[in-house]
């Protein structure tokens, strides 16, 4: 072995050691000479070495190679054009020198932008290297060490395949056609091809990807089918007889070899399952549930005629592997892992899969296919053993049977025989709770609730079996529900002849069934929309569910409490507002319960009660609620101390919802609220790891806040004192993910103080002279602490740090730093433009110049045209103007056209006519019309919204009124009227009117957003433009009459 190469293995050996501080200079070593070149080339004869460098190490090879892959196969895009650094001119002061005439200088970029260069891909040489060995390392690896490869060509091929991996293919068919009976290198071989095709899974049809699957398709489809499909290959539709080209090709070439290999590997299976030659017959059952992946994946996107022309030889093996039992297998299975899946089950799964598309996508082929494996399935699912290992085929088996009762040939069940047969055999058994989910309940409650609540229940039996019972019922409406209903009474039947034994798991069954039989649509609004008119929910409720609420023992049988409380959650939309306002006093009790599930989905009921709306209005009245409201809160903050539930996001989410529902009249309690949500914001910044119960605690602080200052704004002092301590603690440890929400919430607090706010000399001192060049956290927590102990809403003492660029590099700050400057513009602009201005314009140069942030930018300029008088900018104007001309003339996008017209008029509306056009001219004379002409009227088309049509049709009515210059440019005068006359037709004056009874609190379903969570309670809301103009219309009507009456006198 090289040198080279054995020091690289024993550095990946010490990355995996138990030392810590060896770990770290080990993980430093392996990035230091992942710069080198040759490193991938290394590391990939490291996964080579064999079992005498272990295979801990060449598994770590094997992670690390992977990770190469993923993040330098390609090179890291750079900073888009427009948004490299500027060589050219930063904002300043107008001088009587004139800027250039026809600016070409790039703007300033943001600092993150300008320092990322892009991560140094890997060479194309190198590549070439790792594309010729990885396919064979691929079939000489161990499995797990194989999976982390099969991950690397996964994105390899993603990048490369196959237009810049012509080779890859026609290796793959040589290899697996001279397979013979060699398992490893079918497997292998197997393996690779199902990293290079499940891309296809899940896409829909299209002609570049019929072309890259199959070049016989367009020559071979029938009937009109043809011109649709066509591939678009243009090198191969101009040749005479174009011949298969590497992206058409995928389907043509592999799809025949790796059919005769599926069946050479059924006619193998007898012998190989006679000899008792267990890990052969894993190997080969393995192998055979890879092409079968692979089948599914070239047929995701649709049948092509090849796979029509095989398809009677590929259900022929499938049903051969579906209807495959060895009892010594399966006993060897049963007694392993009862969570990993068998080799057998592992196959039939996907068999069960293929059929499944098969039976969705392509019923009339899949017809004749379709009673034999029925029955396969039917016989697989009556013997599949309840162990989690097996869930997978279990799940996969009872979707294609819903499939079947979905589509025309559901009266394969219609006889009342068979669907007795589909309930006692299919339905209960995987309806009835296991032991496997009592365990997850108490053990990963989280886990349990995501399943179960969240819709993403998807991989359960419960879901599965609960989907075949509403299909059914839609295809059979009244035998299902008579059948079910008859079953529903036996269930609960067991349960009152066994209360103190299992018998609580019959009730259990007997709710999930009612619930599956009932619910024919439903949404997260409002629960169950669409039910079953043939079953009474009011009088299951009231006989089964509510005495399940009502039990003083709130620890006792927690996972029938936990049906119950879903239960009223679903069909909350269906139940009277009185009896939901009787239901918050039970569900207030089982916030005590000890179960985190049961404590969870009380507060998840609580918060959709609150939520649900009925004719544009809550459906329970404050008034109603308002008695109950001291236990709610008691209960929710309570709910805090259980074990397991400190982060409990449906508690906080619970809390923020019953703040916004009560308004103004939380006030009392909001100081001893927040002082407690205060205390959690510091215990959470020790260590964040709960996204979402992290954004419902500061939208809780948000809402308090806004309750507590529209009832007291003077309460607003005694909030900041409690708070800013903990945002103290926030920033100094520098809690990246909260900085966001910091931000949000001092603009809130600032929005709502009144002005000016009050400098503080000595505060202000303490922040510059303490701030460091590259840590500005803590400057500004210094300039907050200050701040806080000088005097109340001393707000100004924050503002410099704020400017700090390394708050601006971190996107995610982006748009809560611009709204907290625009609140400081809003109410201390005075202050703002005496000593900052000019801090504040170099922000926003580096906003405009950045794609991802320009918008940012036109919200801060439009700040700044709105909260400043003239005299403070006008002198800025000329380089904003060259500037934004700039990324106009390189770089614009129709995000960025949207918002430059809508500046251009808000500096219409601001400064008139003339203001602007005195300030476009310091850049180049007459510029004001050519810019009109080319980018403003044709923009006009796209402006929406009532507020912001007022904005550009009283702009242009300006523009037509205000300047003899402009009119005496006919064609362009008249293009603006035009478009003016379009925009009127289709704005209404007072807009439209959101629904007064709204609390905007929807918008919590969004929840956490990595790049930037925007907290509803803190938002403000959109401010009426031109107020002075009722409606632009007649504004526009008057002005053009008294204008065209002053020129006709004038001409």
């Amino acid at each position: 072995m090289e040198d080279g190469v054995r020091g690289l293995a024993e550095t990946f050996a010490r990355s995996i050691q138990p030392d810590r501080d060896a770990i770290k200079a080990a993980e430093e070593a392996l990035k230091a000479l992942s710069a080198q070149p040759g490193y991938a080339i290394a590391v990939l004869k490291v996964i080579a070495g064999g079992d005498a460098l272990g295979a801990d190490v060449r598994l770590a090879a094997g992670v690390n190679f992977k990770n190469l892959v993923k993040y330098r196969w390609v090179r890291s895009p750079p900073a888009r054009r427009g948004e490299r650094r500027a060589r050219g001119p930063r904002v300043r002061a107008a001088t009587s020198a004139a800027p250039p005439r026809c600016p070409r200088a790039r703007a300033q970029v943001p600092t993150e932008l300008a320092q990322e260069s892009g991560t140094q891909a890997i060479p194309d040489a190198e590549k070439a290297q790792i594309k010729g060995l990885l396919p064979g390392l691929m079939l000489s690896t161990p499995p797990l060490i194989r999976a982390q490869l099969s991950e690397a060509l996964s994105i390899i091929s993603g990048h490369d395949f196959p237009a810049a991996w012509p080779q890859l293919l026609p290796e793959l068919v040589e290899r697996l056609g001279g397979a013979g009976e060699d398992l490893a290198v079918v497997c292998g071989v197997a393996a690779t091809a199902n990293s290079i095709f499940k891309r296809y899974r899940n896409q829909f049809s299209s002609n570049a990807l019929v072309a890259e699957l199959a070049v016989t398709q367009a020559r071979r489809r029938r009937g009109g089918r043809a011109a649709a499909a066509r591939p678009s290959c243009d090198a191969c539709t101009r040749a005479a007889d174009p011949a298969p080209c590497p992206r058409r090709a995928a389907q043509d070439a592999f799809a025949p070899v790796a059919l005769a290999t599926m069946q050479r590997l059924a006619g193998m299976l007898p012998g190989v399952a006679a000899s008792g030659d267990l890990p052969r017959l894993r190997q080969l059952l393995g192998g055979a549930r890879l092409l079968t992946r692979i089948f599914y994946s070239l047929n995701s996107p649709g049948l092509t005629p090849l796979m029509e022309s095989q398809l009677d030889d590929w259900m022929a093996a499938f049903h051969t592997f579906l209807t495959f039992s060895h009892p010594g297998l399966d006993a060897e299975d049963a007694a392993g892992d009862p969570d990993r899946e068998g080799a057998s089950a592992g196959v039939k799964a996907a068999v069960c899969g293929v059929v499944d598309l098969f039976m969705a996508l392509n019923e009339e082929e899949c017809a004749k296919y379709l009673q034999t494996f029925v029955t396969d399935v039917w016989h697989l699912l009556v013997a599949v053993s309840p162990r989690a290992g097996d869930d997978r085929l279990a799940m996969s088996a009872i979707s294609f049977l819903t499939t079947v009762a979905r589509s025309v040939h559901a009266k394969l069940f219609a006889d009342p025989g068979v669907l007795k047969q589909i309930c006692e055999s299919i339905v209960l058994p995987n309806l009835r709770v296991r032991s496997e989910d009592e365990e997850v309940f108490e053990v990963n409650p989280v886990e349990y609730i995501r399943r179960d609540i969240e819709g993403s229940d998807s991989d359960t039996r419960r879901r599965a079996a609960a989907d075949l019972v509403r299909a059914l019922t839609t295809a059979f409406e009244a035998d299902v529900t008579a059948l079910f209903t008859g079953y529903v009474a036996a269930l609960l039947a067991e349960h009152a002849a066994d209360r103190s034994g299992c018998g609580w798991r019959s009730k259990d069954a007997a709710v999930f069934l009612v619930m599956a039989v009932t619910v024919k649509g439903k949404t997260g609004e409002r629960g169950a929309t669409t039910t079953n008119a043939l079953v009474n929910i009011g009088d299951f409720f009231a006989q089964q569910v509510l005495p399940e609420l009502q039990d003083p023992d709130v620890n006792a049988v927690p996972i029938l409490k936990a049906d119950a409380l879903k239960f009223v959650t679903t069909f909350r939309s269906h139940l009277p507002a009185a009896t939901l306002l009787a239901l918050l006093g039970p569900c207030t009790a089982l916030l005590r319960s000890e179960a985190v599930v049961v404590h969870s989905y009380a507060a998840h009921a609580i918060e959709r009660f609150l939520a649900l709306r009925e004719g544009g209005r809550p459906k329970l009245a404050v008034s109603d609620v308002l008695p109950v409201a001291q236990p709610l809160l008691s209960g929710l903050f309570g709910g805090f101390g259980h074990p397991d539930s400190g982060e409990n996001e449906y508690l906080m989410r619970a809390v923020v919802r019953l703040i916004t529902f009560l308004g103004p009249q939380m006030a009392p309690v909001a100081p001893m609220c927040l002082k407690a949500l205060a205390d959690m914001l510091v215990e959470v910044c020790k260590n964040p790891r709960s996204p979402g119960f992290n954004h419902y605690l500061f939208e809780a602080v948000a809402g308090l806040i806004r309750a507590g200052a529209a009832a007291d704004p003077g309460a607003l002092a005694s909030y900041e004192a409690t708070l800013f301590p903990a945002f103290d603690i926030v920033l100094s440890n520098d809690v990246q993910e909260f900085h966001p929400y910091v931000f949000q919430i001092l603009a809130q607090l600032i929005e709502l103080s009144n002005p000016p706010l009050a400098p503080v000399r000595s505060a202000q001192h303490t922040a510059r002279s303490a701030r460091p060049a590259r840590v500005p956290p803590l400057t500004l927590t210094r300039a907050l602490r200050a701040a806080a102990a000088a005097a109340p809403q001393a707000y100004m003492a924050i503002f410099p740090p704020l400017l700090t660029p390394v708050f601006w590099e971190r996107p995610g700050n982006v748009p809560a730093l611009t709204r907290l400057l625009a609140a400081y513009l809003a109410k201390a602009g005075q202050q703002v433009a005496e000593g900052h201005l000019t801090a504040v314009l170099g922000v926003w140069q580096k906003l405009i110049a950045s794609r991802a942030h320009d918008c940012y930018g036109f919200a801060l300029l439009g700040a700044i045209l709105d909260s400043l008088p003239p005299s403070a900018y006008t002198q800025y104007l000329p380089t904003v103007w060259q500037l934004l001309f700039t990324r106009l003339q390189g770089s614009k996008t129709p995000r960025f056209t949207r918002g430059f017209t809508l500046l251009l008029a808000r500096a219409v509306c601001k400064l008139g006519v003339d203001g602007v056009s005195r300030s476009m001219d310091a850049v180049q004379p007459g510029i004001l019309a050519m810019i009109l002409g080319q980018v403003w009227v044709p923009s006009l088309a796209g402006v929406e919204g009532a507020e912001e049509g007022k904005l550009v049709a009283v702009a242009a009515t300006k523009l037509l009124t205000e300047s003899a210059e402009l009119y005496a440019q006919q064609p362009l005068w008249q293009a603006l009227r035009g478009a003016l006359d379009a925009k009127l037709k289709g704005t209404d004056a007072g807009g439209e009117q959101e629904d007064a009874g709204d609390d905007g609190l929807d918008e919590l379903g969004g929840g956490y957003s990595a790049a930037y969570a925007r907290l509803a309670n803190a938002s403000v809301p959109e401010r009426p433009v031109l107020t002075e103009i009722a409606d632009p219309k007649q504004f526009a009507e008057s002005r053009l009459a008294s204008f065209m009456t002053r020129m006709g006198a004038t001409g």
